[in-house]
């Protein structure tokens, strides 16, 4: 049995790019739809009633163009949402929230750990709860990292504010026995060079995109969906908000080249 049907993948803005590529490297012959919904970025800011609206205005969108599964590309997202999506959807969902928190917790050595994410992803507590479910011990420590993703939303991952606004976000870190970071938010990856300038070299990042692309093949292979088609597979990609400011700042990101953006044509977006 195989499915030729699209994956889809949404995010509130490019931080989903990163599972994009790696879905792309681990499962090169499946069709992809994504959706960026950066007419309401960021997530991070808003109430939980909100999101979880996004979220399923999102979902729907994607199941229009007929997708075999949905990965939610957001840790926002995924920490208020999962387990609604999953009840009014027929397919698959996968949630970033599940994303890295087993590799986190088999990393450290010295049973402290940190976890980056957005203000709501931080408040939820749903990644401490994973991560002591797991293990007990852990000392961890959550700081949310509100302006990370609005600068990389703007590509100015490279501009020297960003540091003195990282050095004072990991400032708690400083002295403490933390040996292992979770990036909990799909942006932050792709400032892996300057969290890791601020660091000791000592502590691991734990960039979760890999984790979430080898969910999605694991689920695809369980549930006998994976595709057939010997060719590469394609990728159409949605936007909410401006279309070029989009592709401007995605093109730095990706490693193939944008050929198409689509706005999102849903009263809902």
């Amino acid at each position: 049995m195989s499915n030729s049907n699209a994956i889809g993948l949404f995010d509130s803005g490019i931080g989903g790019l990163t599972v994009i590529e790696e879905v792309r490297r681990v499962l090169p012959r499946e069709n992809l739809v994504y959706l960026g919904d950066t007419a309401r970025f960021p997530y991070g800011d808003k109430s939980p009633e909100e999101i979880r609206r996004f979220a399923k205005e999102n979902a729907h969108f994607l199941q229009s163009k007929q997708i075999k599964l949905l990965a939610v590309a957001c840790y926002t997202a995924s920490s208020l949402s999962h387990n609604l999506l999953q009840s009014i959807l027929p397919i698959p969902v996968i949630s970033m929230a599940n994303a890295g928190i087993e590799e986190l917790a088999a990393s450290t050595r010295t049973q402290s750990v940190a976890i980056l994410g957005t203000t709501r992803t931080i408040a939820s507590g749903i990644l401490q709860q994973k991560l002591l479910a797991l293990n007990p011990r852990l000392q961890i420590k959550a700081i949310a990292c509100p302006l990370f993703a609005p600068f990389v939303e703007e590509g100015l991952h490279d501009h020297p504010t960003l540091q003195q606004i990282a050095e004072h976000y990991l400032k708690p870190l400083q002295g403490t026995s933390v040996d292992s970071v979770l990036l909990a938010c799909t942006h932050y990856q792709l400032l892996t060079n300057v969290i890791r300038d601020i660091l000791p070299d000592n502590v691991q990042l734990i960039c979760p995109a890999n984790a979430c692309a080898q969910m999605i093949q694991q689920t695809l292979k369980d549930q006998h969906l994976l595709s057939s088609q010997t060719h590469s597979g394609h990728l159409q990609m949605y936007v909410s908000g401006d279309i070029s400011s989009f592709r401007r700042v995605a093109q730095h990101f990706l490693t193939i080249p944008i050929k198409k953006i689509e706005l999102a044509q849903n009263e809902n977006l």
